[in-house]
């Protein structure tokens, strides 16, 4: 059996230890701090399915558009239509965001889309770009001919003056069978 004054005196001893292991780990936070923040985001926090809204936000499968056959990313790159973005500060780095199917408003917008099948590359591939209007119907923007891209890539820009729906198309072939098209609704400022 263990006498009073010692339980007492290895309680006390505990504590201090305790107390001198929080008080090094708040000195030396800023050593081990941003590592392990690191490593619970990536391994055990939640991570809700929302809408990606920037690159940084979403991983490869948020902006991925599918059809029967084919699948393509897309990568959107948004300049607003002000006079901040025309120009501007070299160092402002949010003028280089990039975007998925929502852009933050109105203006000049450059898609990529990397085709993820390596066989789709020596067929021509079209693209159309439309508004949409509340009653469903089609305003083409900008469209590319059928083209083959060895590269894997295409890019084309636009511009989105009005907030609201758009729609990207993109056809592989032919394009005549539903499964040759992908169509991935874009959001302009919603």
């Amino acid at each position: 059996m263990i006498q009073p004054s010692l339980r007492l005196n290895l309680i006390l001893f505990a504590a201090l230890l305790v107390l001198v292991g929080v008080q090094g780990a708040a000195f030396t936070y800023s050593l081990w701090g941003p590592a392990f923040q690191l490593y619970w985001t990536e391994h055990w926090a939640p991570k809700p399915l929302k809408p990606a809204t920037k690159a940084g936000d979403r991983v490869i499968s948020d902006c991925l558009g599918v059809s029967d056959f084919y699948s393509v990313h897309l990568t959107t790159y948004f300049l607003a239509d002000s006079d901040e973005s025309a120009g501007g500060a070299v160092d402002d780095l949010r003028k280089y965001d990039e975007y998925c199917d929502h852009v933050p408003g109105t203006g000049r917008v450059i898609f990529a889309v990397t085709f993820m099948e390596k066989d789709v590359r020596s067929q021509p591939i079209s693209l159309w770009f439309y508004q949409l209007d509340t009653a469903g119907g089609r305003k083409e923007i900008g469209s590319r001919p059928p083209t083959r891209y060895p590269s894997g890539m295409m890019s084309v820009d636009a511009t989105v003056a009005h907030r609201g729906k758009y729609l990207l198309k993109i056809g592989f072939g032919e394009a005549k069978e539903k499964e040759d098209i992908i169509e991935m609704p874009i959001f302009a400022g919603q």
